[in-house]
């Protein structure tokens, strides 16, 4: 709906009330007939935290990690660093 820059102006607080009961409003404020401006309802934004369980509830669909072979890679260095590509160790 277009409305003149003094018709809105005058009416601000009329049409802020009307953006509240019909968010999907839309205002174009217009000069000399040219469209300069929009009045129109924020958009609706998710509940504080929402991410938050959203992230959670991913968590909980997702596969349980795989546990490795409990073991310290220090005390079996030469193994781990200098291993034969075929399986034959030296």
């Amino acid at each position: 709906m277009q409305v003149p820059i003094s018709e809105a102006r005058a009416k601000l607080p009329q049409l802020v009330k009307q953006l509240q009961r019909n968010p999907s409003l839309t205002y174009e404020i217009t000069i000399h007939d040219e469209v300069v401006a929009e009045l129109k309802a924020p958009p609706s934004l998710p509940r504080g935290g929402e991410a938050a369980r959203e992230l959670l509830a991913l968590m909980e669909r997702l596969p349980k990690p795989r546990s490795r072979k409990k073991g310290r890679v220090s005390e079996n260095i030469k193994r781990h660093l200098y291993h034969s590509p075929h399986g034959t160790e030296e």
